[in-house]
């Protein structure tokens, strides 16, 4: 699993913008998206629909951001009791 395009995915939904996420992260739009495809291409599922006013996660989509922000909430608390170590 390649985390790089599961932090790409979860800003996007978290925005709901590819454009406001590729200003986020410093990247383009058409990199953003391609990066997304790809990730749905490995996962096997399409993640959002696509429209001009944003995105809307489907079921899976849903599923990955629920599992993704899980992950980063688990690192963080990891990270805090090391330094409280």
């Amino acid at each position: 699993f390649d985390w790089d395009k599961a932090r790409v995915f979860y800003y996007v939904a978290k925005l709901g913008s590819q454009v406001e996420a590729s200003k986020l992260l410093g990247t383009s739009q058409p990199a953003l998206s391609r990066q997304i495809s790809i990730l749905e291409e490995e996962l096997k599922c399409k993640l959002m629909k696509r429209s001009p006013k944003g995105v809307v996660l489907t079921r899976k989509g849903n599923e990955l951001m629920d599992n993704i922000e899980q992950f980063f909430l688990s690192m963080k608390r990891f990270k805090y009791s090391q330094a409280v170590s």
